[in-house]
């Protein structure tokens, strides 16, 4: 069946022509990217500052109830409330089980939507517990979340055309992580490898557009509460130098990269087949039973001294593992295990909160055992911090398959500013070992169930569709694939003087756009083309 959507062309001249094109374009995205990237840094700063204020708290309270044993059942109380808490928020508000990436992806992509102002209150308020608590998820993950639907609800406010939802949506993510690590230029780049998994100039335009704005009212923010804010978020190795003049450094990369390229692999099969089979035995273990069991096995870790580094996101055992080369391998090696069962535990729950920080820190965890094994083999200890460093990293580009973002966010968050090439040597031998294994990216893998569970992606009956191209419209002078279609919506070509082009086209006003669509949307799709091509 073929349906023809007509948009009729005003006469006017080349003035005109530029100023439909700028009200289509630049002037509404540019200014609402702005705003909206402001939003972001101030909520999603004020975000993570509550979260460090929990969490340095609940390590205290840890430690206290640890020298007052008495106390114990009521911790475990305390912690039961909390996953029940946590079990009812979700049972209303499911968009907010697990670290929130996944979902924000499926939005940024097109394939649902978000219930912004119920998943941005519910994403807040659901972290804390789970920070609060101990559990071992970070803030990234929910800062991206927040971004996101802070940056969905100004371009719902404002009145934004639909069709650019998705640009707005996807520079609020990118904000949401620059703003939580300090680093603009890992935002960016998560959003056009991860979020888009491509570079077009209009998603570049509006997230940097976002992001700048984002990390400035960030730093006001951080400067005006404290003085001053942080320039590395995890430690600073401005001042280490390594011989690059040294063989022995590839080869020791090459080795600490094939190490946390198979360990990331593990992590991703385990926290995969966690979920495959919590799917299939559902029934057995009801959803807040799961949680009972993360919170509680979470409070029992907690209170084990030698590992109680396996709970909380990972940031201070990142810092410790950095300063402390003293740390015996033991230890390191009992913490990683733990860490690896207890994240996939918390993570499969469905208990709110991100994996960016886990990963990286089971990434230092790692890089500190190579380090250790070779400093038993005689090769110096110089190379330990870098050791752990660039593990984080490398164990980050296998288990996401970033490796672009991954390089980018070490050099931010540690100012690891000597030469890149031994850490991309790390970096790109991980990737490749996880390629090697066949492993799917983890947030992929979580995003195809999500969609398999809410039966997102049903095929169904696909129509062509024609439509017309009005000059001045958002699709005018833009190449298909520098535009958000919808999921169900693949273009075929575009016919110019009665001949079909099917091949790399501008589309242009007065051409005739040939699409398929599907079944279920094109009520949806209707309006959704009609923004794209009318002034």
């Amino acid at each position: 069946m073929v349906y023809n959507l007509l948009v009729m062309e005003g006469a006017g001249g080349k003035i005109k022509l530029i100023l439909r094109r700028a009200g289509n374009t630049f002037l509404p995205v540019f200014a609402l990217a702005c705003a909206s990237g402001a939003l972001c840094g101030a909520v999603v700063c004020l975000f993570n500052m509550g979260a460090e204020y929990l969490i340095e708290n609940s390590a205290k309270i840890y430690d206290w109830v640890y020298a007052h044993p008495a106390y114990v059942p009521l911790l475990f109380v305390a912690l039961a409330a909390f996953a029940l808490i946590v079990a009812l928020v979700h049972s209303r508000v499911p968009e907010v089980r697990g670290s929130g990436v996944p979902q924000t992806e499926g939005v940024m992509r097109g394939f649902f939507s978000f219930r912004k102002l119920r998943v941005f209150l519910s994403t807040i308020l659901l972290s804390y517990i789970s920070f609060f608590a101990g559990l071992p998820l970070g803030s990234e993950g929910p800062s991206i979340q927040i971004g996101a639907t802070a940056a969905g609800g100004v371009a719902q406010g404002a009145g934004l055309r639909v069709s650019l939802h998705r640009y707005l949506i996807s520079a609020g993510a990118g904000a949401g992580l620059a703003v939580a690590f300090n680093a603009p230029l890992t935002g960016l780049v998560f959003v056009l490898e991860e979020g888009q998994k491509k570079f077009t100039a209009s998603v570049f335009f509006v997230s940097a557009s976002a992001i700048a704005v984002a990390t400035l009212v960030y730093r006001a923010l951080r400067s005006a509460v404290f003085g001053s804010f942080s320039g590395h978020v995890f430690f600073d190795m401005t001042g280490i130098k390594v011989d690059v003049s040294d063989w022995n450094i590839y080869w020791i990369m090459l080795v600490l990269g094939i190490a946390a390229g198979l360990v990331a692999v593990l992590f991703n099969v385990m926290l995969i087949r966690s979920q495959k089979l919590t799917d299939k035995w559902g029934k057995r273990f009801p959803y807040p039973v799961r949680l009972l069991i993360a919170f509680l096995v979470t409070g029992a870790v907690g209170l084990i001294p030698a590992v109680k580094g396996a709970i909380f996101g990972g940031s201070a055992l990142i810092k410790d593992l950095y300063e402390n080369a003293d740390m015996a391998w033991y230890i390191i090696m009992g913490v990683l295990l733990i860490k690896l069962v207890l994240v996939t535990l918390c993570y499969d729950s469905g208990a709110t909160g991100g994996l960016f920080v886990p990963m990286l820190a089971m990434g230092a965890l790692v890089g500190a055992l190579v380090g250790k094994a070779l400093i038993a083999c005689g090769v110096s200890e110089e190379y330990y911090p870098m050791l752990v460093c660039v593990g984080m990293t490398a164990f980050f580009a296998a288990g996401v398959r970033t490796p672009v973002t991954a390089a980018v966010l070490i050099i931010e968050v540690s100012g690891f500013s000597f030469d890149m090439l031994p850490a991309l040597i790390a970096v790109f031998a991980a990737f490749a070992a996880a390629q090697l294994c066949g492993n799917k990216p983890i947030y992929d893998s979580m995003l195809e169930r999500f969609l398999h569970i809410n039966r997102l992606n049903v095929k169904s009956t696909v129509h062509t569709l024609e439509v017309d191209v009005q000059k001045g419209s958002f699709a005018d002078g833009k190449r298909p694939s520098e535009i958000m279609w919808k999921p169900e919506c693949k273009v075929l070509g575009v016919y110019r003087d009665e001949k079909l082009d099917t091949g790399d086209f501008v589309i242009r006003g007065g051409d005739v756009l040939v699409l398929e669509v599907s079944s279920d949307c094109l009520d949806e799709e209707y309006k959704y083309l009609f923004d794209l091509v009318k002034r």
